[in-house]
């Protein structure tokens, strides 16, 4: 027998998240929405970036997405409904210097998820992404990245902070059941900074 037939052994990522969507299913019976929401951003000069930093922000910001949605999936299929909601960043579309890891994890979020919409479509799922553009949440007003408002605000078409409910409302819509003709899309959400 070949060794390459053999299935890898689950990680221990794998198996707790499989045990808590387990856990999810055994109390509701259901799960509807799964929404994919985490990222790291470390600045790096890409010539300071270390292999080892590039593979952590991929686990954390890619992987992870991966493994949620690989876990929910079957339960949506079985039932034939589900929406699915990836939370990229508008960064994608911009390309900032010293965020190579970061913007690679989130551009690999858009390309799964159009990927997986053609695939879960028949079987009564949505899969979208949500581009935020600056906003106002703890870790951005408590970090270095809280100077940019002055910068990005007057550039964008609605000059104002973006908050957390922003994002928010964009996708409760996109998690309800009112968009179920939206697969396999990228809203961005940036108060008009940039337009795609």
């Amino acid at each position: 027998m070949s060794i390459l037939s053999k299935s890898p052994p689950r990680s221990k990522d794998e198996e707790g998240v499989g045990a808590a969507v387990a856990a999810v299913l055994s109390t509701e019976g259901r799960i509807d929405v799964l929404v994919n929401n985490v990222g790291i951003y470390p600045h790096r000069p890409f010539e300071e970036l270390t292999y080892a930093e590039w593979r952590h922000v991929f686990a954390v910001n890619l992987d992870s997405v991966f493994l949620c949605t690989h876990a929910v999936y079957p339960a949506m299929r079985e039932r034939g409904y589900g929406r699915i909601v990836n939370v990229s960043s508008s960064t994608f579309f911009i390309g900032y210097p010293g965020l190579a890891a970061y913007i690679a994890s989130k551009g690999g979020i858009i390309g799964f998820t159009r990927a997986l919409a053609s695939e879960a479509g028949p079987h009564g799922i949505t899969v979208n992404a949500v581009t935020p553009g600056l906003i106002a949440t703890e870790g951005v007003l408590g970090g270095e990245e809280a100077d940019l408002f002055d910068e990005i605000v007057p550039q964008q078409a609605l000059p104002r902070r973006g908050e957390p409910e922003d994002i928010a409302d964009c996708i409760a819509y996109l998690a309800s059941p009112a968009a179920g003709f939206i697969t396999g899309q990228t809203i961005n959400v940036d108060g008009g900074h940039r337009f795609h």
